[in-house]
This record gives structure tokens, C-alpha cells and sequence, in this order.
């Protein structure tokens, strides 16, 4: 997008800065894009607004934010563009000239006149309370297909003059950016739900950390590993008040950990270590890599590590390391250090057991963070297993 097309106070729209700034802070908040259409109609002299945003392959090909219409508007729209009428055949012929000027006038289509003769405007715009529109395209792709931005006046009022079209179509390149990022954040948080669903399935124990040694966060495999009882089937056989509970240490669970917890948190760095089980329910080792987290839940969040628990010899790694060299285009010596990976060596334990050079296995990895799509040995552990728990299904 262009300097030209982001003019940082859009013609006609006083205090537009503040607005688009409080629809980036409200981003995947439910009523986000209403909100902004209610203030983009406002400040434009419109009190009905649409954004039509169908996806390619959705089920859904009427899909639309609006603000001021009624809610079955979409349904009747549907019903009645199946028919041939002045505006419906405009629309079609007009399509070419609408997309070369970013969006159309009504008038621009069909006069008023003309348009208020069809059954278009008696059965649908006319109930609406409408005479007249005014849309701008805001996205025209294969990708994404039409998206448009529609004002709709009042029954009576004036038709939208060119002005007014301008100063929407100036409104458009902002709408768009909002837009976009809405879908990324929808779709990496679709992303992250399939991800938690995903770990929940896999052989990998989870747990987080703050720096005092308070344990913050335990999965399900990691409390049967180690020992550790759920909190709440404590408090209630022993009928204590969650208030008095004492935060759970690191150190209680096991001696190894806390060292691991110091290493980590210091050098800013993943570290590992073997850990001997003493539970029926665990394997007799552990591998245990913790890491520093990249980011906690808030600005001024608590520093947090976050230990990964894995067996240290998981099942069928020979067919896990087959798989992954087919899936991801892995040389020979990346997928050797894949068992060594999960066996939650260190980069430089990794150059001792291959009697290769740090700089050899550096560039190994990053091959392997880059083919794999990870970053860091923490995350490339989780996209192995992920891979091992489909090899044993």
C-alpha cells in the first residue's frame, strides 16, 4: 500500500487517528468492526452501513459486518438478487468499470429513477428505508474474493455525491489494513487452539515456572510423571480453604529441577538434564529441557520457564526420524540429531556425541529450525513428537 493511499488524516473524518488506533487495540473483540462501521457511516453522513466479506470456499457467501440494518437485511438480499431487474443487471455489466474506479455510486449504475421503477428498490430498498448507495472495494483477490464497503442513505435524503465517494474510497485502504489483520489474528488463534489440542494428545509433559521456583502450570502428563496430585482433589480431602494453599516449589517435585530453573532463566538459553522416576505411572527416565518463555500474558508479566518433559527413549524413534527426513526434506546428518533432540541434549553435547565441530551442529539446526518451521529446540522437540504420536497411532 502506497503513501499516497494512507493520508494520515482522511479527508472529512476528524479524530479518524483515534479511531483506527482504538480498532487496533479492540482487535478479535467481539462488536470491533461494528463499532468502526458505525463511526466510518457517522463521520461519511450515513446511518447504514455494510462490509460484505465473504471467503472464498466458506459456507457462508453473504457474509457481512453491518451496522444499522435490520438483521434479516442479508436474507432478503439473498432472495432477491436471483431475479432480473435494472439494478441486478447494472451490477453485471457495470463490474469492469466499478472495479477500475474502486467502487460505484448507485446513480453511477442506474438513475435514481430508473432505479426506484425496479423491484429491487420496491421490494428491498424501499422496505429498508433506502434510496440510494454508495460502495468502495476494499479487497478484489483470488485469495479473499470481493470484499466491499457500502454506505446506504436515509428514504428521502439526497443521493451520495462524488465528494462523499471520495472520502469513502479514503476511509477504504484503512478498513482494509484493520480487515486483514482481523483474519491473521483469527487465524493464528485457530492455529493456537489446534496446536493446545494437539499437545493435549502427545506423550510430552508441560510445565511453567516463575522465577522463585513457583509452579505456575502442570499438564497432565506431567503431574502422572512426577507425582504431583492435582490441587484441587487436595483442598478437597483435606477441606482447606484455596486461599491458605501454599504456592507449589519446584523443588518439591524434584531435586533435579531446580537447577535446571537457575541455568535456564541466567543464560537466557535452553538447558537439559536427565531425571530419574520413581512413579509407577512414569518411565524410568525423563528427559527435561527448559527454556525461557518468549513472552508471558502481560507487559508486565513475570519472567516464566517453561520445562518440557519428554521419555528419554520415545517410542518407534527410528520410524519418528524416517518420517520427519520425508516430510521435511531432511539431509542425513539433520535428522541424526533429531533422536539427540529428544533426548534433550544440548547443542554442544549434540557436537561431542557426532564428534563434529559447535559450527557444524549450529548450522544443522538452523537448517532444521527453517525446514521445520520452528524456532528454537523447544519448539522443533514439540514438532518431532507431534510427528512421533502419529508414527504409533
Amino acid at each position: 500500500m502506497s503513501g499516497e493511499e494512507r493520508d494520515p488524516q482522511p479527508v472529512g473524518i476528524p479524530g479518524f487517528e483515534t479511531l483506527m488506533a482504538e480498532s487496533l487495540e479492540a482487535l478479535g473483540e467481539p462488536g470491533m468492526v461494528e463499532r468502526l462501521l458505525h463511526r466510518v457511516g457517522e463521520s461519511l453522513g450515513s446511518h447504514k452501513v455494510v462490509l460484505f466479506c465473504p471467503l472464498p470456499g466458506s459456507d457462508d457467501p453473504l457474509a457481512a459486518y453491518q451496522w444499522g440494518m435490520p438483521d434479516d437485511f442479508l436474507a432478503r438480499y439473498a432472495n432477491l438478487i436471483q431475479g432480473s431487474d435494472a439494478w441486478s443487471e447494472a451490477l453485471a455489466r457495470q463490474q469492469g468499470e466499478a472495479l477500475a474506479r474502486g467502487g460505484s455510486l448507485s446513480q453511477q449504475l442506474v438513475s435514481t429513477p430508473a432505479l426506484r421503477r425496479g423491484a429491487f428498490y420496491a421490494d428491498y430498498l424501499k422496505p429498508l428505508g433506502i434510496d440510494a448507495m454508495v460502495n468502495s472495494i476494499v479487497e478484489a483477490s483470488p485469495e479473499v474474493g470481493m470484499h466491499v464497503l457500502a454506505m446506504y442513505n436515509d428514504l428521502g435524503q439526497n443521493e451520495f455525491t462524488p465528494e462523499q465517494f471520495a472520502r469513502l474510497r479514503a476511509v477504504t485502504p484503512w478498513v482494509r489494513s484493520l480487515m486483514r489483520a482481523q483474519r491473521h489474528l483469527q487465524q493464528a488463534r485457530r492455529h493456537s487452539s489446534a496446536l493446545e489440542r494437539t499437545l493435549d494428545q502427545l506423550p510430552l509433559g508441560l510445565m511453567h515456572v516463575n522465577q522463585r521456583g513457583e509452579v505456575r502450570y502442570l499438564n497432565e502428563h506431567a503431574r502422572a510423571w512426577l507425582g504431583v496430585e492435582d490441587e484441587c482433589r487436595i483442598l478437597l480431602r483435606n477441606a482447606t480453604g484455596w486461599q491458605a494453599r501454599q504456592p507449589l516449589q519446584l523443588a518439591q517435585i524434584h531435586p533435579g529441577l531446580t537447577p535446571l530453573l537457575t541455568a535456564s532463566l541466567s543464560t537466557r538459553s535452553p538447558v537439559s538434564a536427565r531425571l530419574q522416576t520413581q512413579h509407577d505411572t512414569a518411565p524410568g527416565t525423563l528427559v527435561a529441557l527448559a527454556a525461557p518463555l518468549r513472552n508471558g500474558p502481560g507487559p508486565a508479566a513475570e519472567p516464566l520457564a517453561q520445562f518440557i518433559l519428554v521419555p528419554e527413549a520415545p517410542p518407534h524413534a527410528g520410524a519418528t526420524v524416517s518420517v520427519c527426513s520425508a516430510l521435511y526434506g531432511l539431509t542425513p546428518a539433520e535428522a541424526a540429531l533429531l533422536p539427540l533432540l529428544l533426548q534433550g541434549m544440548t547443542p554442544r553435547e549434540m557436537a561431542d556425541n557426532r564428534h563434529v565441530k559447535m559450527p557444524t551442529v549450529r548450522s544443522q539446526l538452523a537448517s532444521l529450525y527453517a525446514k521445520t518451521g520452528t524456532r528454537g529446540q523447544a519448539e522443533l522437540a514439540q514438532r518431532v513428537l507431534r510427528v512421533a504420536a502419529l508414527v504409533t497411532v
